[in-house]
């Protein structure tokens, strides 16, 4: 062979492994995903923002996210990042509108059939990258946080009937999660050996503490319950405390609002239980005084991590195949935030913690991994015998290729909502009508804060301490 052919057979060959892998790249883009979305950490994108949230500078954290747009996966991620940073900065019409963004998306995304074109494209083009290439797919304790928080855009916005309208949403999210719970858990056909991933798999057990799922938000509840009483509907109410209580039991300012409604509605065989399981209920009421309601969300919620383990898969032969898996974790333990604490004519009011989205977050992870190493077991083997198209028609410049992006590209998909708080806690108080001024501290630090109390009438006053800032707005309900 002459020195010319064997050197055009060796450009012939790079030239087809050079655009086998175009077309690689050309499938990845078809997910309308750009490159840094593809081969970066979600985490590491939001490094900037994150870090002037911490500072308190929302604004400026708001306009780092990437502008949201209607083809991208992280479409509804990205918005749900602004309208919390919007929120955070007061400008709730502007939140609104972000989260109403969010709201239509999914509802389009449920009115849709399975068997979509561009659904397909995009489960196609994540065979050959990784799980960054799906739509991201809002996980229901951001639903119910998502609802939460518009329907509190509503509250400082004057419109207590809108709010309604969200916290019925976010019940309505959590009822659906619910039901299809255990059915789930029952249609999820695992391909390997679970206790082996158990082994291999870092333990989440200190992020996830005791709950039981990775959906149901006492804090969701809560807030339809107050929003209920401030409509007077102490009946919904009621049935909503309830529900907040089966969640957290142990909190004190739940069990005095279910023997508080309880009495009033004279449920005498649920007021028995619950007097006996709590004790009889400490009324402060005074006739004419009103009560304040705190809301203090602390610090912020922790982004995933990835990690790498070895472990069998089962395909269609008996001898298992040993695959390396990319996957998300939440590593670490849960952050002890100090309680808030107010002093009101002599005696002390501390708050209590209602829900941990940290372990919401690690639960629902858990929940989701059977299916998340299924799919990436697919994925792997999918890329394995691209890989070895690729080597047959491109040689070995194709086969380097083909390895090359297929390491590059196995990135764990790290996606959440990371402006969200880490921990919310509540507190319940009687106060006398009129302008007061209250001490609050948390953490060694005080504030003293003025609000309008309106006779019996409930005022929210919620309060964010996140890094090194500490704010509060209050509107009376």
């Amino acid at each position: 062979m002459s020195f010319l052919t064997s050197t055009f057979l060796g450009k012939s060959h790079s030239f087809k492994a050079l655009a086998t892998f175009c077309v690689i790249l050309s499938i990845a883009g078809c997910t309308s995903m750009g490159f840094t979305e593809l081969f970066s950490d979600y985490a590491e994108q939001l490094r900037n923002a994150r870090n002037a949230q911490l500072k308190g500078d929302f604004k400026t954290a708001a306009a780092m996210i990437v502008e949201p747009k209607t083809n991208q996966n992280n479409y509804t991620l990205n918005l749900l990042e602004k309208a919390r940073l919007h929120y955070l900065a007061n400008d709730w019409e502007q939140s609104r509108k972000d989260f109403e963004l969010v709201s239509k998306a999914l509802d389009e995304e449920a009115n849709k059939a399975k068997l979509r074109v561009s659904k397909g494209i995009s489960n196609v083009a994540a065979l050959v990258s990784s799980d960054n290439a799906i739509t991201y797919k809002v996980p229901t304790y951001e639903q119910t946080m998502l609802h939460s928080y518009q329907a509190l855009n509503y509250l400082f916005l004057g419109k207590l009937e809108s709010a309604l309208v969200e916290v019925r949403r976010a019940n309505l999210v959590q009822e659906s999660a619910l039901k299809q719970h255990q059915q789930a858990l029952l249609n999820e056909q695992a391909n390997f050996d679970n206790n082996a991933l158990k082994r291999a798999y870092p333990s989440m057990s200190a992020m996830i503490g005791d709950i039981k799922n990775g959906f149901q938000n006492a804090y969701s509840f809560y807030l339809s319950a107050l929003l209920y009483e401030a409509a007077s509907q102490p009946n919904d109410a009621y049935i909503d405390y309830k529900r907040a209580l089966e969640i957290y039991p142990n909190n004190y300012y739940l069990q005095q609002d279910v023997l508080r409604l309880a009495s009033k509605l004279k449920m005498k065989d649920d007021l028995a239980l619950f007097t006996n399981q709590f004790g009889a209920y400490q009324s402060g009421d005074i006739v004419g005084d009103g009560e304040l309601v705190v809301i203090v969300e602390n610090g912020a919620i922790n982004p995933k991590q990835e990690v790498r383990i070895n472990l069998p898969i089962y395909g269609s032969v008996a001898q298992p195949r040993l695959f390396s898996l990319a996957l998300p974790v939440y590593t670490g333990t849960l952050t002890s935030y100090p309680p808030l604490q107010i002093n009101v004519r002599g005696q002390n009011y501390t708050s209590q913690q209602i829900v941990r989205l940290q372990s919401l977050a690690s639960k629902q992870l858990q929940e989701q991994m059977p299916g998340l190493v299924t799919r990436q077991a697919l994925r792997l083997a999918a890329k394995e015998q691209l890989r070895s198209s690729i080597s047959k028609k491109g040689g070995e410049i194709g086969n380097i290729l083909a390895v090359l992006y297929n390491a590059t590209s196995e990135q764990a998909d790290t996606r959440s909502w990371l402006t969200l708080p880490d921990e919310v806690q509540i507190l319940r108080l009687t106060l006398p009508k009129g302008k007061q001024q209250i001490d609050i501290s948390i953490g060694g630090k005080t504030q003293l804060i003025e609000v309008e109390i309106r006779p019996n009438r409930i005022g929210l006053l919620n309060i964010t301490t996140i890094g090194s800032f500490q704010g509060h707005k209050f509107t009376p309900l």
